[in-house]
């Protein structure tokens, strides 16, 4: 039996006041963070960015919502869901990496949870790639739906774009993670035509990408 460490999700169902604590504790764990540099951050290093200034803002939002004012409320807590939705990704990002250095997840601010995972088990099943993996353009500037059918053991879904050509690997770029496969919203896109390719982030990492599809973006 082989133990694996990956991070809880369990920050969804914290209360106001320990969720401004545990962001705070995070921003403060992956600030210069030699475990993680830039290098490691790398297209995504935009992503953690925006998390730390989301933070700030919550930080904002939580002082001004004491006084219980319903519309104060409710900005803060749809801050709160922008900001879980970050943490979601830049947890994917860290368990992807974990396999390489999993005593550093110890060091990201994030609840450390250890699975012991049999290798005589044969039941369980790698992630598989969707093959219905499809963009539609919705009309307005920037913005495309992604669809496509989850799989077993997934529980992310991370999106891959290219402007160039889809055959040159240097093109593509990360675009988003998400976590429901079937209703994954594109936005700021280029307009253009624009080439997607998805695949499903599980317990051991990434899976194989799909299908590459592409779409002309308003």
């Amino acid at each position: 039996m082989k133990m694996q460490r990956r991070i809880k999700r369990d920050y969804r169902r914290l209360s106001p006041t320990k969720f401004l604590a545990f962001i705070l504790a995070v921003r403060h764990a992956l600030t210069s963070n030699p475990n993680y540099p830039d290098s490691f951050w790398g297209a995504n290093l935009a992503l953690l960015q925006v998390l730390f200034e989301k933070i700030s803002g919550y930080e904002v939002a939580f002082r001004v919502a004491r006084n219980g004012d319903r519309l104060l409320i409710h900005d803060r807590e749809k801050l709160m869901e922008e900001i879980v939705a970050l943490l979601d990704e830049i947890a994917s990002l860290l368990d992807a990496a974990s396999v390489r250095n999993p005593d550093a997840l110890s060091t990201t601010g994030f609840t450390i949870t250890q699975e012991y995972k049999n290798h005589n088990n044969r039941t369980k099943q790698p992630l598989t790639a969707s093959d219905d993996f499809t963009v539609v353009n919705l009309g307005e500037p920037g913005k495309a739906l992604a669809r496509a059918s989850t799989v077993s053991g997934a529980y992310n879904h991370e999106i891959h774009i290219n402007r160039g050509d889809p055959a040159r690997e240097a093109d593509w770029f990360h675009g988003s993670m998400f976590p429901d496969a079937t209703k994954m919203l594109l936005e700021n896109l280029l307009p253009g035509n624009t080439f997607f390719r998805m695949r499903h982030h599980g317990a051991e990492g990434p899976g194989p990408w799909s299908p590459i599809t592409s779409v002309t973006i308003s």
